[in-house]
């Protein structure tokens, strides 16, 4: 029988994800959306493998690409399941995440299908004070975003920005849509102009939860994130765009980190060190 503080499975697999020990890669992208996980493993891995099953919609994949072992796993919507997730993936193996989603533009020249580097994030996400007070700030590894701006250069010339994004616990009215009564209530129309005022370049619903979460209950895991622009919030424009190429750039930012000398620890998993309970063959 398992116990109470580390679910699992009657056949030992982590109880949300139904993944195990060893069968998801060191570099792991992390989406929202169980399509988007097939999409990816089906275009860009060889050998793809899926690891868990339905339950819930939070597939697993584990590949190569261009002979690097790498995986997706799902994480559904928001922070507080990145929270069920990102712990579940790294007693399977994980050490390096890549959020590869979706958000909606600030910035006036972004057009539908463009990426968005976030190389930091506004916490209005209310999960991330879990782990860490406000005051503790929201940012992606460093090599990470250099990696993602790099393989972006290649990936998508012309059509990326690298910014700060908001990161809501609210897809409606926390990111300043009306809501059914055509309204945005007072207190958050004033929170959507100040996010204007100082220069945020994308809503979206997770980044803040990843890094934080990284940084801390992860003890130091690197982690960044790039997202697709469905949506202008400026020009009002919407239309899913853009999923391939942010797939791409992060899957070509790994091979990059991958030959970082001092990414060698977290490819053979030996740091950070975790328990044994935690810790991956």
């Amino acid at each position: 029988m398992a116990a109470a503080d580390n679910p699992h499975t009657d056949d030992g697999l982590n109880y949300h994800t139904r993944t195990g020990p060893g069968d998801l890669a060191p570099l792991c992208l992390v989406v929202g959306a169980p399509g988007r996980a097939r999409m990816i493993a089906d275009r860009y891995f060889q050998q793809p493998r899926l690891y868990g099953n339905e339950y819930r919609g939070l597939l697993s994949f584990t590949g190569l690409y261009h002979g690097l072992p790498v995986s997706v796993t799902t994480s559904g919507m928001g922070g507080a399941s990145i929270g069920i997730v990102l712990p579940e993936a790294v007693r399977s193996g994980a050490r390096v995440f890549v959020r590869v989603g979706s958000c909606g533009s600030l910035l006036a020249q972004s057009r539908i299908g463009d990426l968005i580097i976030v190389q930091a994030a506004m916490r209005q996400d209310g999960v991330s004070e879990t782990w860490a007070p406000l005051g503790y700030p929201a940012a992606a590894d460093w090599r990470v975003v250099d990696a993602l701006h790099q393989a972006a250069l290649r990936t998508a010339p012309n059509s990326f920005a690298v910014g700060v994004e908001c990161t809501t616990g609210d897809f409606y009215t926390g990111q300043g849509r009306p809501n059914l009564f055509h309204q945005v209530p007072p207190h958050l129309a004033a929170r959507h102009a100040e996010v204007l005022r100082l220069g945020a370049a994308c809503y979206s619903m997770e980044a803040a939860d990843l890094f934080v979460w990284c940084a801390t209950e992860g003890g130091g895991l690197p982690c960044g994130a790039v997202n697709a622009v469905f949506a202008n919030r400026i020009t009002n424009e919407w239309g899913a765009a853009g999923e391939e190429a942010a797939a791409e750039t992060a899957l070509e930012a790994f091979r990059l980190l991958a030959a970082r000398p001092d990414f060698a620890a977290y490819l053979n998993r030996s740091q950070p060190v975790f328990p044994a309970t935690h810790s991956a063959s």
